[in-house]
């Protein structure tokens, strides 16, 4: 009996997880359509481009869409269990509101998954053509004014990190080159800016640290500084800077303890997005432990209600997130907690209400 009721609970939240899915979807497409109407409109942009933009600009939306779909379905769904009497017959038969969860949790688990490889497969890459599509097609730039934070491995086999890079200028800003040998670092370059001289890059204002057997040289400051062996373009640097959005989790990992190993940069908004990427798919989770007892205990209020209980929720779990998040960029709150605050608040609010309805 058992086997069958889980059976039986799963396959109710398949058709009212798809009807939110997709409902939630249309309702977060208004703003970017509504952008790339105006495009199409006052700047006489191709109807092909602006599709394409809009297309590969959903993705980063539609992972918002999960949590908030698993919310309205246990909603609707336990709401409906509810006032046909089925969740009285069963706790009737000796079956506790914890052990129905079981098929709420395996399903919410299930959409969880999903969402974080969605998020990891999909949203990157649509990402980086969403802004490649906006800035060369529909902005009608070439190239951004500067692309931030690159990194490469060079033709000399040094690493090459750049603050800035001014594509259409030929030149970088904060630039240090690290070389290693047998894994030890044994060299390190910084300056302030570098100039592309068609060839190679030129450094200007360039310090020189040599490490011997482990030990520090003194730095040698040297005026211009050419770098020979360091062929790669403008263009090819710039390739190379990426926004957190179009970073999968393994790839941001990486950058961070780049940064973190070289003292590049303050890593810490980087650290707050990284935990986001683990903590947002997670949301499907509780709210499925909210949406469940809500829907028990507001069978009477009907989809409509239902429809309204879910957009507060969500707003208020997404203003907790948002707060906590520039908290914890600007250094307030510790990383993962400014990531996962809102994750934990409902989830002892959810363990509450699920205490309450089995008491």
């Amino acid at each position: 009996m058992i086997k069958t009721l889980d059976i039986y609970i799963f396959r109710q939240l398949i058709a009212p997880f798809l009807f939110g899915f997709f409902m939630f979807v249309t309702v977060i497409a208004i703003d970017p359509l509504m952008s790339a109407l105006q495009n199409i409109v006052n700047d006489n942009v191709p109807i092909t481009v602006v599709v394409r933009w809009f297309l590969y600009r959903l993705p980063q939306d539609m992972i918002f869409t999960f949590p908030m779909s698993v919310l309205l379905t246990t909603l609707l769904v336990f709401g409906r269990m509810s006032k046909d009497s089925e969740t009285i017959a069963l706790r009737a038969g000796g079956i506790n509101f914890y052990r129905i969860l079981v098929p709420v949790m395996a399903f919410a688990l299930t959409i969880t998954a999903i969402s974080f490889l969605f998020n990891e497969l999909v949203v990157p890459y649509a990402n980086r053509r969403a802004n490649e599509i906006r800035r060369t097609e529909i902005l009608r730039l070439v190239e951004p004014e500067a692309s931030e934070n690159s990194i490469m491995r060079a033709s000399d086999g040094s690493f090459v990190y750049a603050r800035k890079v001014f594509e259409a200028a030929g030149t970088m800003e904060k630039v240090l080159l690290e070389y290693y040998q047998d894994g030890r670092l044994t060299r390190r370059i910084s300056g302030a800016t570098a100039r592309w001289n068609g060839t190679f890059w030129i450094l200007e204002g360039a310090v020189d640290q040599q490490y011997e057997g482990g030990t520090l040289a003194s730095p040698t400051f040297i005026p211009v500084l050419p770098l020979p062996g360091v062929r790669e373009t403008p263009a090819d640097f710039a390739r190379q800077s990426k926004k957190p959005n179009e970073m999968s989790y393994r790839e941001l990992a990486e950058r961070i303890e780049t940064y973190k190993r070289t003292s590049f940069m303050e890593t810490t908004p980087l650290e707050v997005d990284l935990a986001l990427k683990t903590s947002l798919p997670f949301a499907s989770f509780f709210f499925a432990i909210i949406g469940a007892t809500f829907g028990l205990t507001h069978y009477r209020s009907g989809a409509f209600i239902g429809f309204g209980i879910s957009i507060i929720i969500i707003f208020i779990y997404y203003v907790v997130m948002s707060l906590a998040t520039a908290l914890g960029k600007s250094g307030y709150l510790p990383v993962m907690l400014s990531a996962w605050v809102q994750n934990i608040l409902f989830a002892v609010v959810g363990l509450y209400l699920v205490s309450r309805i089995n008491a």
